[in-house]
């Protein structure tokens, strides 16, 4: 379990039971994908490092994109130095940019891609040791599933197109949410052209919106769903099927297994959860959504009256006065919550609730499921409870 505490207005990481030294200011802390390695950027006397396995590297003026590798045995980020910025990998430093931005490993690990600025709009993609360009601007680096793609927006003077390795789409007034199908097969993104907005997919262009945003693919790539505005009414696409129209729509979501879509709708000041052909009761408002592992079930946050419900699949919980955390175990097998109820917070596992406390934070589940980390706060004193799940 790893947080960052300050005491004495100096700031720690504190992992387990070991204490880093002291830092003016701590961010970003970020494990790599094995959860073996842990990174975070620290500021000490106005200088800036980036922490890995205990060791500080040089000092810069600033740092930023930490990025591990998939299979974390690099880390790469953007360093400031005396002006110039740079693209640190491992022990290898690149040359100097008037800017870099969008620090992005392919999900095989083998390349390395981010965007360069080396004079006012004059832009260019790097990626391994290939540097391609000349563009105004560059956005939404985007590697495929297996690695072997790289698709960005590209902006050439006031035209954007969607580069995906030598092909380069037709011109657009503007690009967003470059998406790749999970196989690999099929490239999706958001355009506008015209004051008008569409879905791209392949050689497929949807028809016109109002606004378009949130796009995503089933699990098996068969189905690609969106959110779509028309005369200020709101619409789920999935596939050749839209919705009814909604008041708004805010989040969408395909469970694990791909068989169901679920989102959040409002529908007369009222939200509720539609989940494939299903719809929930009517709430005030509905905070957050989650599937089990293996897609059976489907957990959220409502609200009604000022008062908090935990609602998983056909089951509500109790009435509290907040609910602000809720998450499967790995197994799927419990849902635990952080719940607040007359001034005292606890955390719910399953049926099983703890004791009292001034405040709770950061739970974590074991990778087994079987035990539950999470951090307690009793008058000025802060500590690490374990809750075996049953």
């Amino acid at each position: 379990m790893v947080y960052k505490a300050r005491i004495n207005n100096k700031w720690y990481v504190l992992c387990g039971e070991e204490m880093s030294e002291a830092y003016d200011e701590v961010w970003d802390l970020t494990f790599s994908l094995d959860g073996k390695q842990l990174a975070y950027i620290a500021r000490i006397d106005n200088k800036w490092y980036i922490v890995c396995e205990k060791k500080n590297s040089e000092a810069y003026d600033r740092v930023g994109y930490l990025t591990f590798s998939p299979d974390g045995n690099l880390l790469a980020y953007k360093a400031k130095i005396d002006g110039k910025y740079y693209v640190i990998c491992g022990k290898e430093k690149s040359e100097a940019y008037t800017g870099v931005w969008d620090i992005t490993f392919s999900p095989d690990g083998k390349q390395l891609a981010y965007a360069i600025e080396i004079a006012k709009d004059v832009c260019y993609i790097v990626c391994g040791d290939e540097k391609s360009g000349t563009y105004t601007y560059v956005s939404h680096l985007t590697f495929s599933p297996d690695g072997k793609q790289l698709a960005y927006a590209a902006k050439i003077d006031d035209k954007w197109y969607v580069v995906c390795g030598k092909d380069k789409s037709e011109t657009y007034g503007y690009v967003l949410d470059i998406t790749f199908s999970p196989d690999g097969k099929q490239l999706a993104y958001i355009v506008e052209i015209d004051d008008k907005w569409y879905v791209v997919c392949g050689k497929d262009k949807s028809e016109s919106y109002d606004y378009v945003w949130w796009i995503t693919f089933s699990a098996d790539g068969n189905l690609l769903a969106y959110i779509a505005v028309i005369d200020d009414k709101y619409y789920v696409v999935c596939g050749k099927e839209k919705s009814k129209a909604y008041d708004k729509v805010c989040w969408i979501e395909f469970s694990p297994d791909g068989k169901k879509l679920a989102y959040i709708a409002m529908i007369d000041d009222k939200w509720y959860v539609v989940s494939g052909k299903e719809k929930s009761e009517a709430y005030d408002d509905v905070a957050y959504f989650t599937f089990s592992p293996d897609g059976n079930l489907l957990a959220y946050i409502a609200v009604t009256d000022d008062k908090y419900y935990v609602v998983c699949g056909k089951e509500k919980s109790k009435a509290y006065d907040k609910v602000c955390w809720i998450e499967f175990s790995p197994d799927g097998k419990k849902l635990a919550y952080i719940a607040v109820a007359d001034g005292k917070w606890y955390i719910v596992c399953g049926k099983k609730k703890s004791e009292a406390y001034d405040g709770v934070c950061y739970p974590t589940f074991s990778p087994d499921g079987k035990q539950l980390a999470y951090l307690t706060i009793e008058g000025n004193e802060c500590w690490k409870r374990i809750m075996k799940v049953e």
